[in-house]
C-alpha cells in the first residue's frame, strides 16, 4: 500500500471545480471582448438602417409624390 489517502468527496469536488472554472475563465473573457465589439458594431447597423430608410422614403416621395395632408 502506498500511503496515501484518496481526496474527500469534498476535496474532489473542490478540485473539480477549480479545474472548471481555470478552463473556463479565458474563453468568458474571449466572449467578453466579443460582445464588447458587439454593442458598437449594432450601432453602426442601426445608423445604417436608419440612412437607408431617409433613402427608401426619399425615392418613394420622388415616385409617387408628397403624401397628402404632410404639409
Amino acid at each position: 500500500m502506498s500511503g496515501q489517502t484518496s481526496p474527500s468527496p469534498v476535496e474532489s469536488y473542490h478540485q473539480t471545480l477549480c479545474s472548471g472554472l481555470a478552463t473556463t475563465h479565458p474563453q468568458l473573457s474571449g466572449l467578453k471582448q466579443d460582445v464588447d465589439g458587439l454593442g458598437e458594431r449594432v450601432q453602426a447597423l442601426d445608423k445604417k438602417i436608419d440612412q437607408n430608410h431617409a433613402q427608401i422614403i426619399e425615392l418613394l416621395t420622388q415616385l409617387v409624390g408628397p403624401r397628402p395632408g404632410a404639409d
